[in-house]
């Protein structure tokens, strides 16, 4: 019989003493409580309910409707080629038609040479023909400003002409460099009016700007560069 001695429990059964065990050594209990967190945090994404996946409506090619589809869907309609980068988009009855690559979780979708709108040429053109005309505005408008300023109060109906030409030289040549850069869809709405300065610069006896200015006046109501502006912008 046993000499250890006991305690009564507080439902009245004796309690013996605890054995003395050895302590548990640092790296395991570290390791035990971090298996710990990681379990209790498995159970709560788990328990976490999923945010419902968008659902989406397009026009096909015969200008029926189809869906709801998800994600997966457009996926295959568009590996198949039954749709593309303009296929007209809608998550849901009031929300407005937009082309395919314009939203941002189905324009990865496409494929490189979809995912991205050539540029048309006439477009290259308008900048090149801004970018030079810009050079030459500047430089007609400083010869003009040394010719008023040589002749004194004789050659002041020159002032004018000088000052559109070197300061609206300035702007096209801005905005010929924005046109030849990456995103020059952005910059086009402004190019109506540096084509019109270009005109403008006749008053400084530039005939070659008057032409350019025309010339870009003509090619920004081409059809293709109309096109690319509203797939680009949307507008």
């Amino acid at each position: 019989m046993s000499d250890t001695p006991t305690e009564p429990t507080p439902d009245g059964e004796e309690k013996k003493d605890k054995p003395n065990l050895p302590p548990i050594p640092e790296e395991v209990r570290k390791a035990s409580l971090h298996q710990e967190r990681n379990f209790k945090e498995e159970t709560s994404a788990r328990d976490t309910p999923e945010p419902p996946s968008l659902e989406y409506t397009i026009i096909g090619g015969d200008g029926e409707e189809y869906g709801p589809a998800s994600k997966k869907d457009i996926t295959r309609w568009i590996q198949t080629g039954k749709a593309n980068r303009n296929t007209l988009v809608r998550t849901n009855p009031q929300a407005s038609w937009k082309p395919l690559c314009q939203l941002p979780e189905l324009k990865n979708l496409l494929p490189n040479e979809q995912n991205e709108e050539k540029k048309p040429g006439k477009l290259t053109a308008i900048g090149i023909m801004t970018l030079i005309g810009g050079i030459l505005a500047v430089l007609v408008g400083i010869g003009e400003a040394v010719g008023v300023i040589s002749s004194l109060c004789f050659a002041c109906f020159l002032i004018p002409g000088a000052a559109v030409s070197f300061f609206g030289g300035i702007f096209m040549i801005v905005q010929g460099t924005l046109l030849l850069g990456q995103n020059p869809a952005q910059h086009i709405h402004r190019t109506r009016i540096s084509a019109s300065i270009q005109i403008a610069c006749i008053l400084a006896g530039d005939v070659v700007n008057l032409i350019l200015g025309i010339l870009n006046h003509v090619f920004l109501s081409d059809r293709a560069i109309v096109d690319y502006r509203k797939k680009t912008t949307g507008n």
